[in-house]
């Protein structure tokens, strides 16, 4: 199962995940978001995120392109993942990295016409929106319908819930709250405990 720890805001909670073996750090570049990275922050914190034998995800949401070519500019990203309004043409412009397009469950009219328009370039994120008050199991529910090989699923999944997503069997799990002790501020053994239920569960399925 590919896993994608985001909001990542700090080397040590980087270096955590490439030591218990997640695939993925999502680094955030929305300035809304309370994980928000600047780029006084990124240029500290590049040096020690290349030598992080990791991929490394930039999270956007309405950046323009100058925005995002700005950041890989200063870290050579190997994916990039749309949160905002980003049409097909403009995923276009990034088809070399590895793609994720979000889409909340509870906000999209024609979910289905956008999972199958954007999966067509990129890996599909379903989650829920901030002001969601949509439970995890009903939102697990809604999820059930789209699975596939290209979705990932986010959601708020932690360590308590995590095996109704895993029994989706989706091509990876995203997560980002569900391992924090405060907003962007990870713990670090949250993260240990949670990879160990994914590894427990995979090692059961064999």
């Amino acid at each position: 199962m590919w896993i994608k720890i985001c909001g990542i805001t700090d080397i040590i909670s980087a270096l955590h995940c490439e030591m218990e073996k997640v695939n993925a750090i999502g680094l955030v570049f929305v300035p809304w978001s309370p994980r928000f990275i600047s780029m006084e922050q990124l240029k500290k914190m590049s040096p020690h995120l290349k030598r992080i034998n990791i991929m490394k995800i930039g999270v956007f949401a309405g950046n323009s392109e100058e925005e995002i070519k700005e950041v890989l500019e200063i870290l050579p990203l190997d994916g990039i993942q749309f949160h905002g309004n980003e049409d097909l043409s403009f995923l276009e412009k990034f088809k070399e990295y590895f793609l994720i397009r979000a889409l909340n469950i509870d906000e999209e009219v024609d979910l289905e016409e956008n999972i199958e328009k954007f999966s067509k370039l990129a890996y599909i994120l379903l989650d829920k929106s901030k002001k969601s008050d949509m439970s995890f199991e009903e939102f697990i529910r809604k999820v059930k319908n789209y699975v596939d090989k290209k979705v990932i699923i986010a959601g708020g999944i932690n360590e308590s819930n995590v095996d109704m997503a895993l029994e989706l069997d989706p091509f990876g799990l995203d997560l980002s709250s569900g391992v924090e002790i405060e907003k962007g501020k990870k713990d670090l053994i949250k993260i240990s405990n949670f990879m160990r239920k994914v590894r427990d569960y995979e090692k059961n399925r064999l």
